[in-house]
């Protein structure tokens, strides 16, 4: 047996220990995740959690906050189905998602974000989770499979949406958060309900530096919001989020061609590139809804949404091309992007109840716009005294010495492309719930997108140019599912189509490099489920199965027209994931609650052929990189006291495919097992300490990638052991 997976099994066992120790929490019922949770982002109809024909999960706040998490894609931790991977050239700050098994093709792009139900895609169709306003967000929903047909283009594997605060009391709070590796959180608020009118205003200021050198982040998030409600029929809500986000970017960690780690100056806390690095992001997200209830039967919702963003990112990509050991050297690739970003949504829904029908119906358009200066920075230039390079970066990683800085051609922060891209969205969807019968109820729905790009450029390959890119394309999502109420639960089967508009970043669409096909790509879902509740909801269950396929993924060959550009962007590969999600509740007494989730993903290419100079490569019947076959999450809850409460978890996550050819040994597994707990004062519910420990026994554990097709390249270093502790007062 490996050494890690017999630290897998003892960690484990220290776990079980610890449910006997720490038996749970007893903010049970502020855990969204039992019968009681109302849910909407899967149907966009208020539906009870268990009542619900698809794959939810619901992740509080306040709860992660009080057991010491802070990172963005920390509310992904526990949730079946979910991996991700930190990394990759960019440290912490771009994490890579994979929901069900399914990979994307650049960053971020196979699952869809929403703040309060409004699709939230960067202009370059990606997620950008640090734009996410979290110190306003209160839970968020997360669906796995395709939403496409409620939401449009992104919802191609799941969605997330993040739903804000919303002011219900007259009251305020203040808290406190301290940690390891100087970390603090200083958040507050007030709100009041004047009549009509409910008003609340939050902030919340958090600086960290940081485990590893060039790591820190400070963020500051504002938002207030209102909700006038003149009638019982009526109501307006409209806030405004303000983030300021300022970020370092750590480096990752060469590997030999199987993994190996190397050996580098200052091990895993080092950084090895070429400063300054970073990550800054600057914004304000508002909306104004309006929703209006006619009568029992018809009310109508109508929304605009607008947000700006304005960005500095400086990043070292990593080259794998450029390592050699031989030398002690690592390459990167110096990168600088200065962006301007503007989105507006608008929105009308309407919901008829009328006899057996549950009527969804309404229109969408989006514009976004984007102004983007990309600068590169390396040893730069195709001829013999050049050294055929592209922005080459080599660092002697035994001292972290740059190597050729001061070689002829290497250039600092060279402007390469300049460009101003517009996107506009046009959509129309429908979907009706019909009750067959008292216990059997069909939905079917669907949506059409028409969605077109504009890319003007100014500065292209760092020659001044006056050039237009132009796509446009379309796509129609259906859905439908069959759910079976047996009373404590329901059976249900479901098909979902997902899509992507394929638009991708702004470099694909050089016309001088390259020529395009476009196509939307799809994913066309099966899934069965059943969720129910027994012994008068002491135990209660989740679980579905699952087959996916996925079409028409973005494929870059050589162009066979030998008067266009060198490359053509096309869509082809086919791709196919199968899986179980299975989540287990039970409530042995009014103070404890045990969860217990496992996930199995199985994902296949069904077709995988990759160019190369020496001919195509058929890689098909591989599996994809980065997608852990085995997760299980555990999860115990225990009020001890009528004051004190503590939680324990145990995340496990299996070795996963590290190359596109699947030539190196799978690595990558890890667990973890984290404690916190709350105390209040005796008989007072307005003051409370929380403590955590994250990781709790140090394991070292690493993100792999390949950035070869057949040879592992560099890891990112997972956070070692971190304490937290959070005073909360109310008034």
């Amino acid at each position: 047996m490996r050494i890690k997976e017999s630290l897998g099994a003892a960690h484990a066992l220290a776990f079980a220990g610890l449910l006997v120790a720490f038996p749970a929490q007893a903010e049970i019922t502020e855990n969204s995740t039992d019968e009681d949770t109302i849910v909407v982002t899967a149907t966009r109809t208020e539906k009870l959690l268990l009542e619900t024909p698809a794959s939810v999960s619901v992740q509080n706040m306040e709860l992660l906050r009080e057991r010491g998490f802070t990172y963005g894609t920390d509310e992904f931790r526990g949730v079946p189905g979910v991996f991700f991977r930190r990394g990759e050239g960019d440290g912490d700050e771009f994490p890579f998602i994979t929901i069900r098994g399914v990979t994307g093709n650049h960053g971020n792009d196979t699952f869809l974000a929403l703040i309060d139900g409004i699709p939230f895609v960067g202009p370059d169709e990606e997620v950008l989770l640090t734009e996410v306003p979290y110190g306003s967000v209160e839970n968020v929903e997360i669906v796995r499979g395709p939403v496409s047909a409620l939401y449009g283009r992104g919802a191609i594997a799941g969605a997330v949406n993040y739903l804000t605060r919303t002011p219900s009391k007259n009251g305020a709070r203040l808290e406190f958060t301290g940690g390891s590796d100087d970390y603090y959180r200083v958040a507050g608020g007030v709100e009041g309900v004047f009549g009509d009118v409910s008003i609340l205003a939050d902030a919340a200021y958090e600086n960290y530096e940081g485990w590893r050198e060039n790591s820190a982040r400070e963020t500051l998030n504002l938002f207030l919001k209102g909700v006038w409600a003149p009638t019982d029929q009526t109501a307006v809500t409209g806030y405004l989020s303000y983030i300021n986000r300022e970020a370092e970017v750590p480096s990752t960690i060469p590997t030999l061609a199987d993994g190996t780690i190397v050996d580098v100056i200052g091990g895993r806390e080092s950084f090895l590139g070429m400063p300054p690095t970073n990550n800054d992001v600057e914004g304000f997200i508002g909306a104004l809804r309006l929703n209006h209830e006619f009568n029992d039967q018809l009310s109508v919702q109508l929304t605009g949404h607008a947000r700006h963003f304005d960005s500095d990112v400086r990043l070292n990509f990593y080259d794998a091309y450029g390592f050699d050991p031989s030398r002690n050297v690592m390459a990167i690739n110096g990168f600088a992007s200065q962006t301007e970003s503007t989105v507006f949504v608008g929105e009308a829904l309407v919901n008829w109840n009328t006899g057996r029908h549950n009527i969804v119906a309404g229109l969408s358009a989006e514009r976004a716009t984007l102004d983007e200066v990309d600068r590169w920075s390396g040893q730069f230039g195709f001829t013999f005294d050049c050294g055929f390079a592209f922005y080459l970066v080599e660092i002697d990683y035994a001292t972290g010495a740059l190597l050729n800085q001061n070689n002829a051609c290497f250039v600092n922060d060279q402007l390469r492309t300049n460009a101003e891209t517009t996107n506009t969205f046009w959509s129309a969807f429908v979907q009706d719930e019909i009750s067959l019968t008292s216990n059997l109820t069909l939905t079917v729905g669907a949506r059409y997108d028409a969605f077109r790009r504009n890319v003007d450029f100014n500065v292209l390959g760092a020659i001044p140019t006056d050039e237009t890119a132009e796509g446009d394309e379309g796509a129609f999502a259906p859905k439908a599912s069959l759910a079976y109420d047996y009373g404590p639960g329901i059976f249900y089967a479901s098909y979902g189509r997902g899509f992507n508009s394929n638009f991708g970043p702004i470099f694909q669409w050089d016309t001088s490099q390259y020529a395009r096909v476009e196509r939307p790509t799809t994913i066309d879902s099966f899934e069965l489920g059943w969720k129910g509740a027994a012994l008068d909801g002491q135990i209660e269950w989740e679980t579905a199965v699952f087959y996916l396929t996925q079409r028409n993924r973005r494929l870059f060959v050589s162009n066979p027209d030998p008067m266009g550009p060198s490359t053509l962007a096309t869509t082809g590969q086919k791709f196919s994931s199968r899986g179980l999600e299975a989540s287990f509740r039970a409530y042995p007494t009014d103070r404890t609650k045990v969860t217990l989730n496992y996930t199995y993903l199985d994902p296949e290419w069904d077709e995988l052929i990759l160019s190369s100079f020496g001919g195509d490569i058929d890689l098909t019947g591989t599996d994809p990189t980065g997608v852990a076959d085995h997760i299980v999450y555990a999860e115990i809850n225990q009020e001890i006291t009528d004051w004190l409460s503590a939680t324990a978890t145990y995340e496990y996550y299996s070795d996963y495919q590290i190359t596109q050819e699947n030539n190196v040994q799978k690595a990558g597994a890890y667990d973890l097992v984290n404690l916190s707990a709350t105390a209040r004062l005796p008989g007072r519910d307005d003051f409370s300490l929380s403590v955590s420990v994250l990781n709790l026994f140090d394991n070292e554990y690493y993100y792999f990638f390949g950035g070869l097709r057949d040879s592992a390249t560099n890891v990112t270093p997972g956070a070692p052991r971190q304490f937290r502790a959070t005073l909360k007062k109310t008034f």
